[in-house]
C-alpha cells in the first residue's frame, strides 16, 4: 500500500500563522502535525512508501522536515509547482499529479489530508478495507445541523455500504460525515482520471468520493477515537490545548 498525504494547500484562513509556514508543519504537542500523521500510517500493514504532496513555496521546508522523519517506510516529498492559493492544483489535482509521478504498480492506496491530527489507530480501518476490498471512507459523528451543513453527509446501509454522500448538504439527513482519510483499491486511480476529465471539482477530496459512490461500491467504517481537523486558528488552538503540556 502506498500512502499519499495532501499538504500543498495555503491555509489562508489561518493567516498570519501560515504566511511563512505550511499548515501541516505546524506543531502540536511539540511535534509537526505531518509527523504525527506519518507515525499513524507507519503502523499500518504493508506500507511500501509514503508520498507527501507539497507546494513549491514551502518545498525546502518539506524537504528539511523529511530529513527529520524516522519511519520504516521510505518518505518522499513531491513539489506540485504552485506558489500561492491562486495557482494551486487542488487536492484532487495534486493526487492526479502524484499518481503520474508515482505509479501504483497494482498496489492499493491511502489518501489523507496532511492537516489531520488523528487520535485513533488506523489499523482497524485498514482491516475493514482489506475485508471488503472496496474503496473505504472513515466516518465520524457530527452534531445535528439546523440549516446547511458545513460538512459532507454520508448514508450507509446495514452492511456498511455507502448509499449516498453529499458535500455540505442544505438539508442534512444523517449525523455521519467522512474525514479526509480514504482507502482505495488500485482501480480507483483510473476513475480519478475520468472524474477530472468530466470537469469534476479538483479541490476537496470529498467531491471525488461523492462522485465515486454513484459508480462503484464504496464502504465506510467509523473511527474509534479523537480527531482534529486543523482548519482554522480556533481548531489549531483547541488541538494545542488538548495535546500541549
Amino acid at each position: 500500500m502506498k500512502a499519499f498525504l495532501l499538504a500543498a494547500g495555503y491555509a489562508t484562513r489561518m493567516h498570519p500563522l501560515t504566511l511563512d509556514r505550511a499548515k501541516p508543519l505546524l506543531e502540536v504537542g511539540g511535534v509537526p502535525i505531518l509527523t504525527s500523521l506519518v507515525d499513524r500510517i507507519a503502523s499500518l500493514r504493508d506500507v511500501s512508501e509514503i508520498i507527501v504532496i507539497g507546494n513549491h513555496r514551502f518545498a525546502a521546508d518539506f524537504e528539511a522536515w523529511r530529513r527529520t522523519v524516522e519511519c520504516p517506510a521510505p518518505v518522499r516529498v513531491l513539489d506540485d509547482g504552485s506558489m500561492n492559493d491562486d495557482d494551486k492544483l487542488g487536492a484532487i489535482g495534486d493526487l492526479a499529479f502524484a499518481l503520474g509521478e508515482v505509479p501504483l504498480g497494482g498496489e492499493s492506496w491511502l489518501v489523507a489530508a496532511g492537516d489531520n491530527l488523528l487520535g485513533f489507530d488506523l489499523t482497524e480501518v485498514q482491516r475493514f478495507f482489506l475485508e471488503r476490498q472496496a474503496p473505504t471512507l472513515t466516518l465520524r459523528t457530527v452534531e445535528p445541523e439546523h440549516g446547511p451543513s458545513p460538512y459532507n453527509e454520508v448514508t450507509v446501509d446495514a452492511n456498511g455500504r455507502v448509499t449516498r454522500m453529499r458535500e455540505k448538504p442544505a438539508d442534512p439527513q444523517t449525523d455521519l460525515a467522512a474525514i479526509a482519510v480514504y482507502f482505495f483499491t488500485p482501480e480507483v486511480a483510473s476513475l480519478l482520471e475520468v472524474y477530472l476529465s468530466e470537469g469534476g471539482n479538483p479541490d476537496a477530496p470529498g467531491h471525488f468520493a461523492s462522485w465515486l459512490v454513484d459508480r462503484v461500491p464504496v464502504h465506510a467504517t467509523r473511527m474509534n477515537g479523537e480527531w482534529f481537523d486543523i482548519g482554522s486558528l480556533e481548531s489549531y488552538a483547541a488541538a494545542c490545548a488538548r495535546f500541549d503540556d
